[in-house]
């Protein structure tokens, strides 16, 4: 294998995940830094990897993969020497945001990830891109180390993935969210809607979403929609609103 060392830079859910998978691969150092001395110290002991106390003991390995939120990698880069091998776990930073590292590359994971849940990586898909072509095979053969859906993808795709991955898992879980709160004030189980939840992602599966869409806007029902905006707070209407507009939009125009 191309690293014999890796640093990870974070401790957060995306770099739990990665210190623990990684950590297992035969003849592969791990080591651990983040701001965070408690975390930093915990994750490296539940890994056995090496806990880097500052930031430069981490500039002697092979690779220095940055698992922080995106609005803090272009800090994190820029602490780097400019010829050090570099990968990010970001879905939206464009690859030419850093054109004055010659060493920078992509290890993007699509999925969600918890500190208290590993994710079997076998079934992420991981992107992959590099304008150093020596590098972008490098961290190929990195995540097919531990995944099996490994693809070399361009920052637009990227992107447009990412996109895609908002609108299908955060703004789901935001509406779980909300449809749980709505059954809290009224003092009813939450329990009872998991079963439907199951259902709707099982169908989604192996189906198309367009042609299995059912309820009210689908069936431009107005009287029922407006009694469920009669019972809605402000902001819950304003979403209802604009997700039944879009599907009256998609099924009506």
């Amino acid at each position: 294998m191309a690293f014999n060392s890796i640093a990870i830079i974070g401790s957060g859910n995306v770099a739990t995940n990665f210190a623990h998978h990684l950590s297992a691969i035969d003849d592969l150092h791990i080591g651990i830094f983040s701001p965070e001395i408690n975390n930093r110290t915990t994750l490296a002991e539940a890994t056995k990897s090496t806990l880097y106390n500052n930031l430069v003991e981490t500039f002697n390995a092979d690779l220095i993969l940055i698992c922080v939120p995106d609005n803090a990698i272009q800090d994190v880069v820029d602490l780097f020497p400019k010829n050090q091998k570099i990968a990010y776990t970001s879905g939206s930073i464009q690859l030419n945001t850093f054109k004055a590292h010659s060493n920078i590359g992509v290890f993007y994971p699509l999925q969600t990830f918890t500190k208290n849940h590993l994710i079997n990586l076998k079934t992420v898909p991981f992107f992959i891109e590099s304008s150093n072509e020596e590098l972008e095979k490098e961290l190929f053969e990195l995540a097919s180390l531990v995944g099996k859906n490994v693809s070399i993808t361009s920052s637009e795709d990227r992107k447009h993935y990412h996109i895609a991955a908002v609108l299908l898992n955060n703004f789901t879980n935001h509406l779980a969210h909300l449809a749980q709160q709505h059954l809290a004030e009224y003092n009813l189980d939450w329990q009872n809607l998991l079963p439907l939840f199951e259902e709707t992602a099982r169908k989604i599966t192996t189906s198309s979403p367009k042609e299995i869409q059912t309820g009210p806007a689908r069936r431009n029902d107005t009287q029922v929609i407006n009694q469920h905006l009669e019972a809605l707070n402000e902001n819950e209407k304003n979403i209802y609103l604009a997700m039944t507009n879009s599907i009256i939009n998609t099924y009506h125009a």
